[in-house]
């Protein structure tokens, strides 16, 4: 009797203990390589665009030359795959699918070429499958571990998409709301481990926020509360129409007899729209710096920044039509951003004078992310975090519930789940 109580003990240490110390190991290899490859996507996605910038035929030659590259490594590298996105990562939770070693390189490689060429997406997506394939790849090492292989799954994306937002929160609510709801002892302990390692990398690299706001002094005045709610009704239409649009062109025949030729000629006419429309270069975050830091931006590019917030779901589709490597969390961001500071121009010009233009900037990045995602905590904390700015925390809890429900009323489907529906 004895024996089998000591024997069911040590069972139990062995077992948490090994599932600890692989959460550990998850969280610190995820947390690096996740640094290392956001760092090294905006120091070339900046020296790219600014060439493109001062030389404007790059527009036209980058989305060229990336597409080119992206279709020779999955023709003789990785397998002639396309990769899905997070549909793929759903599919193998869902389905018991195993995620290919490949899947890592793969995503990784082809989301940093996507980006930096000027593919109109961002590298979110290619990190959460990434890491997912990490996660998938560690729960195999030990026979244990095959019986937890969702919440390894789940902490590793939690601590890719930590890293990129700067915030554990969303990391952890993108895992539970997003990848797969899960409650139980397993999923909490790998999640806390593995996002606790990663934030301790956070905290040791000086990893800085996406948007530093830190300093932001808040001010909420009562006049501009119905236009926040405005606001968040027109990011909940955003969202469902970002995903119609999206998965409408990726899903039409555009020269899909001849892939040489449709990157030819589709790079030319990405390309061309990048032209017209720098705003869509990447992921578009520069945009939303220049908003941040110069207030003429809007006024001065009103009409141009118009035709982006409605082009770049068209961009972002056409994209991944062509073999591009992402989906619609960063398009979701910058959307939001861009409808918030039009929003609030308008406001400020012709309602409030005294009405903030980044408090709606904040506002339209987390409104529209909860509708387009369908995960308004998600939503919530990844906007705390890009913008360490925590000022308009009421509002926010409010609304992304307000603009997440209104969106699923009207189209219960995100991108994702939607591909799996067909």
């Amino acid at each position: 009797m004895n024996n089998s109580v000591v024997t069911k003990k040590n069972f139990l240490w062995v077992k948490w203990s090994r599932v600890v110390y692989c959460a550990a190991l998850v969280g610190i290899i995820v947390g690096l390589i996740t640094l290392m490859f956001k760092n090294l996507v905006e120091q070339y996605e900046h020296l790219l665009y600014n060439k493109a910038q001062n030389f404007k035929l790059f527009f036209f030659i980058f989305p060229v030359i990336g597409l080119m590259i992206i279709h020779f490594l999955r023709m003789y590298v990785f397998n002639k795959k396309k990769n899905k996105g997070i549909s793929e990562v759903l599919e193998a939770v869902r389905n018991d699918k195993k995620l290919p070693a490949y899947k890592v390189p793969s995503h990784f490689f082809n989301g940093f070429l996507t980006v930096v060429f000027g593919g109109s997406t961002g590298i979110e997506v290619s990190t959460v499958v990434a890491t997912s394939a990490l996660g998938d790849m560690a729960s195999r090492k030990d026979p244990i571990f095959k019986k937890y292989r969702k919440e390894f799954i789940g902490s590793a994306i939690a601590c890719g998409v930590t890293l990129l937002f700067c915030s554990p929160l969303a990391g952890l609510f993108f895992s539970y709301e997003t990848i797969g709801k899960q409650r139980t002892k397993v999923f909490w302990i790998t999640h806390l481990v593995s996002v606790s390692f990663a934030t301790l990398i956070l905290l040791l690299m000086n990893v800085n926020p996406v948007f530093n706001l830190g300093n932001h002094d808040t001010v909420i005045h009562y006049q501009v509360i119905p236009f926040f709610v405005i606001l968040s009704l027109l990011a909940a239409l955003y969202g469902v129409y970002m995903t119609k649009m999206v998965t409408w062109i990726k899903s039409k025949n555009f020269l899909d007899f001849n892939p040489y030729l449709q990157i030819l000629i589709g790079g030319l006419l990405l390309g061309g729209l990048l032209f017209v429309l720098p705003q869509l270069y990447g992921d578009g975050y520069h945009a939303i710096e220049n908003i941040i830091h110069n207030n003429r931006f809007v006024s001065v590019g009103f009409w141009f920044l118009l035709g982006a917030l409605f082009l770049k779901p068209f961009a972002t589709g056409f994209s991944l039509k062509l073999g591009g490597d992402g989906g619609v969390f960063a398009p979701s961001i910058f959307g939001g951003a861009i409808m918030g500071a039009l929003i609030g121009f308008i406001v400020q010009t012709y309602f409030f004078s005294d009405a903030q233009i980044i408090n709606f900037v904040i506002l339209g990045v987390g409104l529209t992310v909860a509708a387009t995602l369908h995960a308004p905590f998600t939503a919530l904390f990844l906007t705390f975090g890009m913008f360490n700015s925590y000022g308009l925390w009421i509002p926010l809890i409010i609304l992304v519930f307000l603009s997440f429900f209104i969106s699923k009323r009207i189209f219960p489907y995100t991108v994702y789940t939607l591909a799996l529906k067909k």
